[in-house]
């Protein structure tokens, strides 16, 4: 059975959207709780945000903000719209490319963490960063698999 053509539509500009919020809200977790030192900081500076930015900033300045939301969230998020990208522009596409591309952002954050683990990466080795790289490839292997599944579970049991 045929995707329609809306469906097929509807199907690429929602995961598009998802990943176009996961990556507003990750960079929003960035620009209002972390260090001024970090790029995004510079790019707001030649987009004319800056005062946008330190007014958002001062207004949150009280918040107990968890270390997790502050420092590992956003790169979590950052790495399920990478796959979420990916996943819209070979959509219907099961080439071994595929998956090479989309496995690319996962894989070297995934290895990076792991690396700072033995001290052969400069950083801080963190259990919580190297489970917020793992949940979207997890998310996403799982649905290519459980979906497959169900639709055959449902044709048999019909």
């Amino acid at each position: 059975m045929c995707e329609s053509s809306i469906q097929y539509k509807w199907k690429n500009i929602s995961k598009v959207l998802l990943a176009i919020f996961f990556l507003a809200f990750g960079c929003m977790i960035y620009l209002l709780f972390r260090s001024k030192s970090i790029n995004i900081y510079q790019w707001c500076s030649v987009l004319g945000l800056s005062n946008l930015v330190e007014h958002a900033r001062d207004i949150v300045r009280e918040w107990k903000v968890p270390d997790f939301i502050r420092f590992s969230l956003p790169d979590g998020l950052y790495c399920a719209a990478y796959i979420l990208l990916i996943d819209t522009i070979w959509y219907n596409d099961r080439s071994l490319l595929k998956y090479c591309i989309l496995s690319i952002v996962p894989v070297i954050t995934i290895c990076s963490e792991l690396l700072q683990y033995s001290d052969l990466v400069r950083g801080t080795f963190d259990i919580v960063d190297l489970l917020c790289y793992m949940i979207p490839p997890t998310f996403y292997i799982g649905i290519l698999y459980i979906k497959p599944l169900c639709i055959n579970f449902k044709i048999k049991n019909l």
